[in-house]
């Protein structure tokens, strides 16, 4: 298949930062947002949207038996009630709800199953905002306003994942059209919602039910979204940009966006980001470990 996004494959650690760099004037041609992701094979596609294995709830009888779009929004619906009870029962504070909305979903929610393409209104954003910047799938995606940041992202995912790839990825997606969309929204919530999110300088892309009633749900990934590249010529500034980088590069550029400032610490204040910290540094040295002793053994 023809790939629609401008697919760039770099070979170091060293590249990659370079490539990804804002000093770098190809971002300067658009407003771009990024996305790191630590298996290159992965879509831009939400696991609450996906189909099969790795999505989420994955073998439930909530996946299992339904395909249609109500069947969707009623999947996602209830993981959005189960989030806001659970911090209802613990008084925690989620920006956005309020009595209103604690109403509406008592006793309107239904709305959204009578017609699909309702799902999720505005006032609902600032509510997925959080709930997905705290690990609970929604649809929308993770992006960030610095490259570096989303670079991190993908090799720290990559150190989680034992069955990644041989490749990361970081997406960059022009925003500068998007007034104009019509599927695709920027979500782009107040600081407040989240240190974390502040610190990590946090955006979302989601993806609306605009064009469906109870047919059958097939979310298309956001690189083959049609109207990302409506506005796009056959010179910069493009629409899409996948960056991937060989997995075993991952140790060294961990190293590299930790000398930009961009590391667990900075990206989560907190025992969490010092935890990723040392983690990290765990994997780091089992790595040169591992790279010490093959060069010792090609030597011998």
């Amino acid at each position: 298949m023809v790939t629609r996004y401008q697919d760039v494959l770099l070979g170091t650690a060293e590249e990659f930062i370079n490539y990804l760099s804002p000093m770098e004037s190809r971002w300067d041609l658009g407003t771009y947002i990024y996305r790191g992701q630590g298996d290159s094979t992965y879509t831009l596609t939400p696991s609450v949207c996906r189909k099969g294995e790795g999505s989420f709830a994955y073998g439930s009888a909530m996946r299992m038996f339904g395909d249609t779009s109500r069947s969707q929004v009623s999947f996602e619906m209830e993981i959005v009630k189960k989030f806001l009870a659970g911090c209802d029962s613990a008084g925690l504070v989620i920006p956005g709800y309020d009595e209103r909305l604690k109403q509406f979903f008592r006793f309107d929610s239904e709305i959204f199953l009578s017609d699909p393409r309702e799902w999720p209104f505005v006032l609902l954003y600032e509510v997925l905002a959080a709930a997905q910047h705290h690990g609970v799938p929604t649809r929308l995606l993770d992006w960030s306003k610095r490259s570096f940041v989303a670079a991190y992202f993908a090799a720290s995912s990559a150190n989680q994942n034992t069955y990644a790839s041989h490749k990361i990825s970081v997406w960059a997606l022009n925003t500068s059209s998007s007034q104009a969309w019509q599927r695709l929204r920027i979500i782009d919530p107040p600081g407040g919602t989240s240190k974390n999110l502040a610190a990590q300088s946090g955006i979302f892309t989601m993806q609306v039910n605009s064009d469906l009633y109870d047919d059958l749900y097939r979310l298309i990934p956001l690189e083959d979204e049609d109207e990302i590249y409506s506005f796009e010529k056959d010179v910069p500034p493009f629409a899409l940009y996948k960056i991937s980088l060989p997995v075993s590069e991952v140790p060294k550029l961990i190293q590299l966006c930790a000398k930009f400032g961009v590391s667990g610490t900075t990206l989560f204040p907190g025992y969490e980001g010092v935890a990723k910290d040392v983690q990290e540094w765990a994997k780091e040295q089992v790595g040169m470990r591992i790279q010490l002793n093959e060069e010792a053994y090609s030597e011998s």
